[in-house]
Parts: C-alpha cells; sequence; structure tokens
C-alpha cells in the first residue's frame, strides 16, 4: 500500500495536467495568425510555473497555512498588490495589472485563492463564546467587503463575483446565519447595480444579451456551431482569423468548439468537471474543518468561473471577460488555478 505521504487524488491530478496541456495547444491554434508562437510560449511557461506552485502547494504543512495569522498575512499582500496596481498608470483604462521589473501580475488571481484561505483559517476557529463567534463571522464578512471592493475598483466586474461565489460557499460551510449573509447579498447587489450603471460598456452588454446580439458572442456562436460534431479539424478555426475578438482568451471555448466540435466541448467541459468533482470529494473527506471550507471554497470559484466563461461564450449570460481556467491564455490566472488545484490536491492527500 502506498504510503499516505504519497497518496495523490490521480484523477484530479490526471485532468489537471491534461487540460492545461490542452490550453497551450489551444491557445497556440488560436493565436498563431496573431503572433504566431508568442502567446504558446508564455501559456507554456506559466503552466511550467504553475505546475511548480501546483506541487509547493499540494506538500506545503496544510495545518500551519490554515492558521488565521499566515492566511491573513496572505490575503493582505494580495489587498498590497491590488492597491498598488491602482497607484500604477492604467492598462487599456483598467488597473488590473501590476507591473512589476520582469512580469505583470493580476492580483485579483491571487485574491481568488487568499480570500477562500483566510476565510476557511478564521471560521474553522472555535470561539470561547457566543460573542465572539459573531466577532469572527464579521470579521469575516468585513474581509469579504474589503476584497471585493478592490477588485470592483479596477474595476473587474467579474472576478469580483467569482470572488463573492467562493466567499459565499465558505461562509455557507461554516454554518454562518442567513441574516449576516443576507445583509451581504444585499450590499453586494447595491453595489454590484451601481457598478454596472457607472460604466457605460456594462449597461451595452445588458442591452446586447437581451437584445441584439453583440458581435463577440455572435462571431462565437458562428465558431461553435460551424464546428458540428467534430470539428473542422486541429488549426482549422476560421472564426479565429480576425471575426472572432480574444480567440486566445476569453473565447477559447469558441475556437475549441470549432476546430474539435461538440465531442471536443464536451470533453474540455468533462475535464474541467472532473476537477470540481475531485475537488467537491476533497472537501467532503478532509481531514479538518478549515481544509473542508478551503476546498469548498476552491472549487465553487473553480466552477462557477468555468460556467461563466462558457455561458457567455453559448450566449446564456451578457458578455464578460473571464478566462476559461487552464485554457485560456493568461499567466496569472494559470498559474493561480495549478496553485489553488495545489492546495485542493493537499487537501484530498490528507482527508480520508
Amino acid at each position: 500500500m502506498m504510503p499516505r505521504a504519497l497518496q495523490v487524488d490521480r484523477p484530479m491530478l490526471g485532468a489537471t495536467v491534461l487540460t492545461a496541456a490542452i490550453g497551450v495547444v489551444m491557445v497556440a491554434s488560436a493565436s498563431f495568425h496573431l503572433a504566431r508562437y508568442e502567446f504558446a510560449l508564455r501559456q507554456l511557461v506559466a503552466m511550467v510555473l504553475g505546475m511548480v506552485g501546483m506541487l509547493a502547494a499540494m506538500f506545503a504543512p496544510l495545518d500551519r497555512i490554515l492558521k488565521p495569522k499566515p492566511a491573513l498575512v496572505l490575503l493582505g499582500l494580495s489587498w498590497l498588490g491590488l492597491g498598488l496596481a491602482y497607484l500604477q498608470a492604467p492598462n487599456a483604462g483598467t488597473h488590473r495589472w501590476l507591473q512589476l521589473p520582469v512580469a505583470s501580475v493580476q492580483p485579483s488571481a491571487i485574491a481568488k485563492v487568499t480570500l477562500p484561505l483566510a476565510l476557511a483559517a478564521l471560521l474553522a476557529r472555535r470561539p470561547a463564546s457566543r460573542g465572539e463567534r459573531k466577532r469572527i463571522e464579521r470579521t469575516a464578512l468585513a474581509l469579504v467587503g474589503v476584497t471585493t471592493l478592490l477588485v470592483l475598483l479596477e474595476p473587474d466586474l467579474g472576478s469580483a463575483v467569482l470572488l463573492l461565489a467562493g466567499s459565499v460557499a465558505v461562509l455557507l460551510l461554516a454554518d454562518v446565519p442567513l441574516r449576516p449573509l443576507a445583509g451581504l447579498a444585499a450590499a453586494g447587489a447595491v453595489v454590484f447595480v451601481i457598478a454596472i450603471a457607472l460604466k457605460p460598456y456594462r449597461i451595452e452588454r445588458l442591452r446586447t444579451f437581451f437584445g441584439d446580439t453583440s458581435y463577440q458572442v455572435q462571431q462565437s456562436l458562428i465558431a461553435i456551431g460551424s464546428g458540428g460534431l467534430l470539428g473542422r479539424g486541429p488549426g482549422g478555426s476560421l472564426q479565429k482569423l480576425f471575426y472572432l475578438p480574444q480567440p486566445h482568451n476569453d473565447f477559447i471555448f469558441a475556437v475549441i468548439g470549432e476546430e474539435f466540435g461538440i465531442v471536443g466541448a464536451v470533453v474540455t467541459l468533462a475535464l474541467l468537471g472532473v476537477i470540481v468533482a475531485r475537488a467537491l470529494n476533497a472537501a467532503r473527506n478532509a481531514n479538518s474543518h478549515a481544509a473542508g471550507l478551503l476546498a469548498g471554497g476552491l472549487a465553487v470559484t473553480l466552477a462557477v468561473q468555468s460556467l461563466l466563461n462558457v455561458s457567455v461564450c453559448l450566449k446564456l449570460l451578457p458578455a464578460k471577460g473571464l478566462p476559461l481556467p487552464l485554457l485560456s491564455a493568461g499567466g496569472s490566472d494559470v498559474v493561480l488555478t495549478l496553485v489553488a488545484i495545489g492546495l485542493l490536491l493537499n487537501v484530498a492527500k490528507e482527508g480520508s
């Protein structure tokens, strides 16, 4: 029998490596006409760095990471990154990227890991009294509010939605009463309505969703529809040739559908589904309350991000720039998604 320290969730690990490899191949296909292999090489570097981070997270001492002090320090560092990005010159009218001497980093991608980690460490504590429990819950809600607000100020509505989704999952699993959760939901709804109203392009996205189809989504539907059952074949996409915006990023799923058909699209969703399902299984079998909360929050974040991206490509939701985990081009998201999966593998390894 394999020693406990080396027991690995092989389905989750295998699905992760295969999905990330497919991501490199599809980014190469979708971006070759734009910059030959430049985006593919970046994706490969991000995948390698992410795999290193995944292994580090997988074998890190989980009991130490899930203590409030180190978890809150990590969240504080992501807040610092969000703040510094806002102080730098805008990139494409936003402050989503923190420009470093060697690379640019997306702090919101870091927050998608550190916020569930901090909430899990905090809410898993056993309070000495009912009053202390309420203070812990109020602190947790404050962490969610501050992090979400910092991301909204970038502005990045999609990442804010993901932060709330993962946070609500942790709060529900921690048995936080419905009244404070309802307050969080109400406050979030008001803030999101204001955020949409302040940006004309967001109003336009809603209008085109309920009325005429936007150009991006129309080209996405054409790409997926023209793929048929088996697709046009590797590299055979026509819509990526200056018709489909961001084919290597937000609409990589449409390129997969066109080149590999319904079969390829279903296989892609199945691989992501395996990762999410095994993550939920890790949450259920976690050997500590904090580990279960962390795994639940990360699993929901991965699931919601995947569903939002695919739903936009199929015109099931208004257009929003969110990458498809492990598949879309984007170094920060790929690296941090692999780190998150490393933490999930760690939880699974330590669980029953």
